[in-house]
């Protein structure tokens, strides 16, 4: 199971997590493995629609970047990935006429929905779109059993959580991996 800090970016600054510390970006980089997989959860983009693309560039120097910034439109998109982002999480609430198959011709890389409200209301998490896309979820009450094995064949599945004290239990049931805030991952809480 894979296992991937979370840092934050609100009103230009970095947090090491949803509700976490600012930090710098030298302190980011020095508690990032070089070459390992970063999410980057973008309110500035999901909230305003102004992304952060300089200082995705500046992060994509040394991580792979899995960028979450609310994308309503295929240019954004392009200009997410020329910004360094190797994964992509996409927000229906944001982008209702999104371009699923516009978005698979522009990377081979990996692209997630975000459920979270599919998985809230207690919906089916069923994806909607052909090709290998992934989902994940914003939930931290997720116990064990609380996220369903999907019969639709979605193969990568991704919680975000708080606490890594569940993780034999998720790893039982099925889930590609954990986003977990930086500050959580590196146990600087």
């Amino acid at each position: 199971m894979n296992i991937v800090p979370l840092v934050c970016l609100k009103n230009t600054r970095l947090y090491d997590g949803k509700e976490g510390n600012e930090v710098s970006l030298d302190n980011v980089l020095r508690q990032v493995e070089k070459d390992s997989l970063l999410y980057v959860l973008d309110l500035d983009g999901i909230e305003r629609d102004n992304p952060n693309l300089e200082i995705y560039q500046r992060l994509a120097e040394h991580c792979v970047l899995w960028i979450d910034n609310g994308p309503r439109r295929i240019d954004d998109v392009m200009d997410t990935i020329m910004s360094g982002a190797t994964n992509l999480t996409l927000r229906e609430e944001l982008w209702p006429t999104m371009d699923m198959s516009g978005v698979q011709e522009l990377t081979d890389d990996e692209i997630y929905l975000d459920k979270t409200r599919q998985y809230q209301e207690q919906k089916s998490l069923h994806i909607g779109y052909s090709g290998d896309v992934g989902i994940i979820v914003f939930d931290e009450t997720v116990m064990y059993g609380g996220l369903p094995k999907e019969p639709m064949g979605i193969q990568k599945r991704y919680l975000y959580t708080n606490s890594l004290e569940n993780l034999s239990l998720w790893t039982e049931q099925g889930l590609s991996g954990i986003i977990i805030d930086l500050k959580k991952k590196t146990g600087a809480v």
